[in-house]
Parts: C-alpha cells; structure tokens; sequence
C-alpha cells in the first residue's frame, strides 16, 4: 500500500510542476507581445567605406529584401542621419553605394539600418570611415621637378621626380610660341612630360593630384574624391641665351668654342663630334666670356653639336654648327729672320756656324756653338723670328749631317714679343739619324718668335741642320 501511495504523491507532484512551467513560460513571452510582435526587416551586410572629401561613400549588400523601402544611416552617435530610397531590383541581392555628404573632416562610425513602410528595422550593421579635407589638402604639394631639356626647336622634356602610391596625375599649364595657354597632363607612373612647343621664358604653373588611401589589391581606387595641391610656379633655368651666343673658329689642329655667360652661372658645355664614334668635350665654367679648344675632329667638314646645361642638370640644346680645323701646314720660312743667338762659329765657313743656317732650306748647312774663339758651355739657343703670329701645332729638326754628338735635350719656346716665353715642347734624345725628328706642341700653342733651347749634350758644344715649324699661316 505504501508503494501506491508514492506513485500518486508523484504524479501530483509532477502534474502541479508542469503546471508553474507553463505559467512561467507564458509569462515571459507576455513581455515581448506587449504592443504586438517585433518584425526585423533584411539588414544590409558585408559594409565597407570609401573616403572622399567632406564626405564617404558607404558600400553594402543586401538581399530578398522585398519588404525594405529605406536605408538609414546613422552617426555621432545617432545624433545625425541621412535617409536613402531603396528600391528592390530582379536580383536575389543587390549592391548599395551610400554617399553621406557635408560631413567634417575626421573619423566616423557609422551605423546601417534598413526600413520599410511600417517603420520596421533591421538590426543594427557598424561600419567605420575617415572623411577628409582642408586640413589635409594643405599639407600636399605639388610633385617636384627634376630636371629640363630644351631643344632649340622650342621642344621641352620636363622630368619629374617619383612620387608614392597616392599621388596621381599632374596638370601643367604653359605657354606656347602665340601667346597660346595650354594644359598638358602627366600621369604618376610616367616620368617625362614632352611638349612640342613651348615659350620658355615664360613659367610654367602646375598642380599635382592625390587620393588619401591607396588602390586595392585589385588596382581599384578607395578614395571616392581627387585632392589638388596649390598652383606651383616653375621658371625655366635660362639657358638659350648663353647657347645662343655660341660660336665656334676653325683652329690648327681643332676648333676652338667661345660663348658669353653674363651671370656666371655654372654651366656645363657639352661640344659633341663623331670620329669612328661620337666623341663628348665637357667644360664646366663659370666664366663671363668662357672659352675651349677641341681636337681630335676629323680634318674635313662636319657637324659639331655644342649644348649647355646647368648645376641641377636642365639642358639647352644641342644647336648644331658645320665647321673643320685647320690642318696643319709647313710654315714657309721667306720671311724669317734670326732675332738673336747665345754664339755662332763663322770659322765654320759661311753659311756654315751661322744660326741662318737653320732656316734656309739647305740640309747641307748647319749652325755650331762658339768654339774657336770662346768654348761656351750649354745651354745654346738660338732665335727666330716668323714675322707674325702664327698657331703652332709641331716641330721638326734635323741634325748636322752624319754627326751625332750635338744635344740630347732639345726644346722649344714661344713668345709674341720676344721677351716672355712660354716652353711649347721637349725632345729628349740624340740625333742619331739624318732623318727629321719630330715633337708636337703644347695644346693651343701661338707665337711669333721660336726659340730653339740646347740644355745637354755629351760635349760642351752643338749643332744642327734644320728647324721646320708646322702650324698654320
């Protein structure tokens, strides 16, 4: 009988438990059905941002929304908002592109929701952006230029420095050769901006372009807006004039470039021929009349190109001039005269001792130290004088007809007025042979007067043939 009696105290038990339990469970469902049954419409999904300026672009998708009639957007903290018609397409989900503008310059949070005509809400999607403006567009400048090429054609090449990943096209605004403005662009990833006529006395003014957050992996943009620098001013580096007053005079064995540099700037004048390859002359000057002498051109007519360009590299040029050197030519000795001597030997028997000897032609004929009433010792010398100034390019001597004991250094002085000399060359060596020897002459070497220097020998006296002077008239 006890065992009854437990199974129905049991029962009443269990019965009176599932009683509470549904009252419990009404009770707390009770407090959602007050005021009816909350209904969420489809939320939008997968948010992201892209920056502008004063304002961002909001990117969202959403799908089977067929009840959704609106999309708000909420931020600083709810106090501001902005409403935007939606619309639902044939496509199980469409893309949202949500453009909130008239916004200040910081960061944001922003919050998403989808409405329809009841006013019923999605839950809540966060999303966060950045929003710029003059605060940032006044820390950019415009991209910095490199370098300039000027051709005497009025072409420029305007080489620009590289740039980072947010910076973008570049707009430059010039004068052409009416009086006509132009704009040219040039974009980041290129370097050099070619145009084809320009007036380069005039500057020229640009602006550089850039995006606050760089492209994706995708090579697409995320900032929604372009931020201009300021207007940059550029003056050309002028070049052209001092190009301009270039000239160039045939000398022996060369040419020789003259140009006026009125402001002494640094330049670099770069004078260019071809001989079997093409051959580069660079003279850095700061020189109001600056002046160089080229050799190694071939001796007939040909094109000498001559450019200028300056400390930072800009370049004018190249103006281009047909030209040759003088070639160097036997100088003819009919008008030469002896100007002086250190001795002479007329026992030698006329014309032989005499310094004339020298110059007349003869190879038979020689000139001798002093000996027979003095023994001077070296150095002897002797003096001509060719009448007029004269380019010099070599000498040539020959000595006393099979005798080899005359001097072992020989050399050879210019001068214009036979009072200051400059030493043009050397010849170290005996003359060992009746053959002419032959020794170049200093770069640009002019005179009138040459004097021929004997400094040793293997006895206290000299001799020699014949002295030839090669230049041109």
């Amino acid at each position: 009988m006890k065992i009854y009696k437990y199974y129905a105290l049991a029962l009443s038990i269990a019965f009176f438990s599932i009683l509470i339990s549904c009252t419990d469970t009404y009770s707390v469902h009770e407090d959602y059905l007050k005021g009816g049954e909350i209904a969420y419409t489809n939320k939008v999904d997968s948010l992201s941002t892209v920056s502008g300026k004063n304002r961002v672009k909001i990117v969202g998708y959403i799908s089977n929304a067929f009840n959704v009639d609106e999309i708000v957007v909420y931020w600083n903290k709810g106090k501001n908002s902005q409403r935007f018609p939606y619309v639902k397409s044939v496509s199980k989900v469409d893309k949202l592109e949500l453009i909130v503008d008239n916004l200040e310059e910081k960061s944001y949070q922003f919050e998403v929701y989808s409405k329809n005509s009841t006013n019923d809400t999605s839950v809540k999607m966060v999303t966060y952006g950045n929003v710029y403006g003059d605060n940032y567009r006044s820390n950019l400048s415009a991209r910095e230029i490199n370098k300039t090429s000027f051709g005497i054609d009025n072409s420029a090449t305007i080489n620009f420095k590289p740039v980072d990943e947010f910076t973008r096209n570049t707009e430059v605004k010039y004068f052409n050769m009416s009086g006509v403005e132009l704009v040219k662009i040039i974009e980041s990833t290129q370097s050099d901006l070619v145009i084809s006529e320009i007036d380069n006395s005039r500057p020229i003014h640009y602006r550089t372009f850039f995006v606050p957050s760089i492209k994706d992996k995708l090579g697409n943009e995320t900032s929604l807006d372009l931020f201009d620098s300021d207007w940059k001013t550029y003056t050309m580096p002028q070049l052209e004039p001092i190009l301009a007053s270039t000239t160039i005079t045939p000398v022996l064995g060369g040419i020789q470039v003259n140009w006026s540099n009125p402001t002494n700037k640094n330049i670099n004048v770069t004078i260019s021929y071809v001989n079997g390859t093409t051959k580069n002359v660079v003279v850095n000057s700061t020189a109001t009349a600056g002046s160089t002498i080229v050799s190694g051109l071939l001796y007939v007519s040909q094109v000498v190109n001559v450019a200028v360009s300056d400390a930072y590299a800009n370049s004018y040029g190249p103006r281009s001039f047909t030209t040759a050197p003088l070639a160097a030519v036997k100088l003819v000795k009919t008008s030469w005269t002896i100007a002086g001597f250190s001795s002479e030997e007329p026992a030698e028997g006329a014309p032989n001792g005499l310094a004339t000897a020298t110059i007349d032609g003869n190879l038979a004929t020689f000139w001798h130290s002093a000996w027979a009433q003095s023994q001077p010792v070296f150095p002897h010398y002797f003096i001509i004088d060719m009448g007029a100034v004269k380019s010099i390019s070599s000498f040539e001597i020959f000595r006393r007809q099979g005798q080899g004991g005359g001097a072992t250094v020989h050399e050879f002085w210019v001068s214009n007025d036979n009072i200051t000399y400059t030493k043009a060359a050397t010849y170290t060596g005996a003359l060992t042979t009746n053959n002419a020897y032959t020794v170049s002459a200093a770069a640009n070497t002019k005179g009138r007067y040459v004097k021929y220097l004997a400094t040793a020998g293997p006895n206290t006296f000299t001799y020699l043939g014949e002295i030839n002077v090669y230049g041109a008239e």
